[in-house]
């Protein structure tokens, strides 16, 4: 069974209501045949045509029980709005959404978007980036958040004070917080001048916009004679999360598991070296010699970045036994 967390009174600041407009049950967010890159919110707009009194959600075929948004209570501190956190698929994901009054369905809303769990997957022919910071659809949030903030208000470093941290503080609950994200600096890399419509766009896309910051990783990356796949398409978010991760370096996952997401072959088979007992050479689990305080993974003997040789061995390493020699030097 699906996850599918109540959100509204958990996150009472993300409430997104505009109670002068007359309209029906809308899907707000994600929106149908958009792409989202993270299973976070599932917003729902009630509609006063007619108005509801509970609502059921089926994520792929499966439905939740009935949901009461009827209460005084709840209609006072959220109107026609209900915030959900689903588990979205990978991929894509029917949504629908049935409107009830008196236990008789009065309406229904659907909406196919796509789940880019992982950035290199391929996203498929007709469906967009979603995109909230639209004038239509900040339209529906004024009525309890400030759409316009000003720059004074988008350089607050108290999340209470911050606009951004009203929907957004949540996505920094983690471990590993990258530093503009942590101080809540969101125009270090979100422009607040409009692009095409949209608000809140970043200047540009991955290593052109962190070697900003990270130029000194930049300089050793170019002094490679071998760079990795992505490094050398310029791509940084594949691996890195730009906000916040549970994994060091802010790795959107554990380094083997990231790994392997994409040199899926070597999963399950001998590698790098067959020992007496038919085992290969250790990939986790145990401490890295070369890394105190680390555990061994493909990072110990591979630099992710780049190298002198194909194989990216560490430390400009060119040859098997000048790597084997890192660790055993005896």
């Amino acid at each position: 069974m699906k996850k599918l967390i109540w959100m509204s009174v958990l996150a009472g600041s993300l409430l997104v209501t505009s109670l002068a407009a007359a309209a029906g049950l809308e899907i707000v967010y994600p929106a149908d045949k958009t792409v989202v890159t993270k299973s976070n919110y599932l917003i729902i707009k009630g509609g006063d045509k007619p108005q509801l009194e509970a609502m059921v959600i089926t994520i792929n075929g499966v439905a939740s029980d009935p949901i009461d948004i009827s209460g005084a209570d709840y209609r006072a501190a959220f109107g026609d709005l209900l915030i959900l956190q689903p588990e979205f698929d990978a991929g894509k994901n029917q949504v629908e959404v049935k409107g009830y009054v008196a236990g008789k369905q009065v309406a229904r809303a659907t909406a196919v978007l796509f789940y880019q769990k992982d950035p290199m997957t391929a996203v498929p022919s007709g469906f967009v980036p979603f995109r909230m910071h639209t004038a239509e659809r900040e339209a529906k949030c004024v009525g309890c958040h400030n759409m316009n903030p000003d720059k004074v208000e988008m350089r607050q470093t108290d999340p209470a004070k911050n606009p951004c941290a009203s929907c957004h503080r949540r996505m920094l609950n983690r471990k590993y917080v990258h530093g503009p994200a942590g101080a809540m600096q969101c125009a270090a890399c979100h422009s607040m001048q409009p692009k095409n419509g949209v608000k809140y766009t970043v200047s540009s896309d991955d290593a052109a916009l962190c070697g900003g910051c990270h130029r000194q990783q930049e300089d050793r990356f170019a002094r490679n004679k071998k760079l990795h796949g992505p490094v050398d398409a310029g791509l940084c978010l594949p691996c890195h999360d730009p906000h916040a991760s549970d994994q060091p370096a802010q790795l959107v996952a554990k380094v083997n598991d990231l790994c392997l997401g994409c040199h899926e072959a070597i999963r399950g088979q001998v590698h790098a070296v067959q020992g007496l007992t038919g085992n290969s050479h250790p990939l986790e689990g145990r401490p890295d010699p070369s890394r105190p305080g680390r555990e061994l993974s493909c990072a110990g003997c591979h630099d992710p970045h780049g190298g002198a040789v194909e194989q990216l061995f560490v430390q400009q390493k060119t040859s098997r036994f000048g790597l084997c020699a890192v660790c055993h030097q005896k």
